[in-house]
């Protein structure tokens, strides 16, 4: 069996899913320390094994502009097999579509974003992500 990894962050929340699945919540406010904290997690995991991330937005409102900075210094695109949203909003498509295009200007980006209405569709996505090779292999 294997061992769910959890961690709570503030308000937000993230745990793992084997085999390469890190499910995050984002309930309200992203402070710099937030980002801080989960830029060492997507590290933590990605050095060990490129894995999909799937933020749940929902529930969230406002991102500080230093914590938006500090992952856009901070995070490696290779960590990623491919990034989703649940729930983004008009102005948390821009944020990640503007940090995804700065990453491929740099020749950085290595992953697909994708934006869905719920889980059901981000499980769906992924499994047609994989039937069709499109997941980068570690």
């Amino acid at each position: 069996m294997a061992i769910r990894r959890e961690w709570k962050l503030g308000t937000h929340s993230a745990h793992f899913e084997q085999p390469d699945i890190l499910w995050v919540r984002i309930d309200g406010e992203t402070t710099f320390q937030d980002a801080v904290c989960l830029s060492e997690i997507y590290g933590e995991l990605g050095n060990h094994r490129p894995f999909f991330v799937v933020t749940d937005l929902r529930e969230a409102t406002t991102v500080d502009s230093e914590a938006r900075n500090y992952v856009s210094r901070n995070v490696n695109p290779a960590w990623f097999l491919g990034s989703v949203y649940i729930g983004a909003g008009f102005v948390q498509k821009a944020a990640a579509k503007s940090l995804a295009f700065v990453h491929y200007l740099t020749g950085r980006l290595t992953f697909d974003l994708h934006f869905v209405g719920s889980e059901e569709e981000a499980r769906e996505l992924l499994a047609r992500e994989r039937a069709h090779g499109r997941a980068r292999v570690a």
